[in-house]
């Protein structure tokens, strides 16, 4: 008797890449690319493993669009433009690094503040002008990804010319065609989610994303008991390839490997994190350690 495969939702997808002719787009943008995170929108899902009870606004952003594309019955997530503020080390980048890797999504960085990118930025539109394909759009190619969360840094750094060239691939309207100069083919960005990081004494201007959600991270917390530690302990561990259930180590043993105890940002966090666990790798033996030859 057949069996029959057991039942499997069909995961959304969308052509991310237009050309002109029949010739095959490069980096296979003209092929079917996933819109992610559908199956994890619920309560339990994104809204529980984000972890941030300590930043209760960006925890409140992330609940408020998960259940507007549950509403919209738009099974993938997606959340627009959030301008993310705060004091220098609060955790902006791990906040939507581990957004996006909770999701299922690919996360890139768009910083505005490097010469080549900002001269690419500003140049959107000219044909042939761009120095390089953007981040955004290698990011989605490499990840076969529609819906990735991007980070932009410098927005509240650089000049006009550049947020003019920014404020074209966030325009609800015209990122679905915005011209992607240097491989010369249109890519849609509209399921992208773009968080601008905004510094303590800079601001982002309003007429750049004048839809655009505003919220400030606080301080992170003290010490490293707190849910922020568990999860940047999370993410060095899937930057290094260490599995959470394969047992190398118990939070109490990082805890103790930890060269301080006291952190100023998310960042001296992170540093710590991954050397902590670098040290736990090299602790265990491996199962070859122990032969006699």
């Amino acid at each position: 008797m057949t069996m029959l495969p057991s039942f499997q939702t069909a995961t959304p997808a969308m052509i991310v890449g237009h050309g002109v002719g029949d010739d095959p787009l490069p980096m296979e943008l003209g092929e079917p690319f996933a819109l992610l995170g559908g199956d994890r929108l619920g309560a339990d899902g994104i809204p529980f493993l984000v972890m941030h009870e300590h930043q209760p606004d960006f925890l409140a952003w992330v609940r408020t669009r998960c259940a507007m594309m549950l509403a919209a019955e738009r099974p993938w997530f997606c959340g627009g433009t959030l301008i993310l503020g705060g004091s220098n080390g609060a955790g902006r980048t791990h906040a939507a690094r581990w957004l996006a890797r909770i999701g299922g999504m690919s996360h890139a960085v768009v910083n505005l503040t490097d010469p080549v990118i900002a001269a690419s930025i500003a140049a959107s539109g000219e044909i042939s002008e761009a120095l390089g394909a953007s981040p955004v759009t290698i990011a989605m190619a490499a990840a076969r990804c529609a819906n990735p969360i991007v980070t932009v840094v410098g927005a509240d750094r650089v000049g006009d010319d550049v947020l003019q060239g920014l404020a074209v691939m966030i325009d609800p309207e015209r990122c679905r065609r915005w011209r992607e100069d240097r491989l010369g083919i249109d890519i849609d960005l509209g399921e992208v989610t773009w968080i601008l990081q905004q510094d303590e004494y800079r601001t982002v201007p309003d007429w750049i994303a004048p839809d655009a959600i505003r919220i400030a991270l606080g301080h992170p917390p003290a010490g490293i008991d707190h849910v922020l530690a568990l999860s940047i302990c999370l993410e060095a561990m899937g930057d290094l390839g260490i599995d959470p259930a394969g047992g190398i180590c118990s939070w109490q043993q990082i805890r103790d490997a930890f060269p301080r105890k006291h952190f100023r940002s998310a960042r001296e966090l992170y540093v710590d994190m991954v050397q902590a666990l670098r040290g736990r790798q090299r602790a265990v033996p491996r199962p070859f350690d122990a032969l006699p030859f």
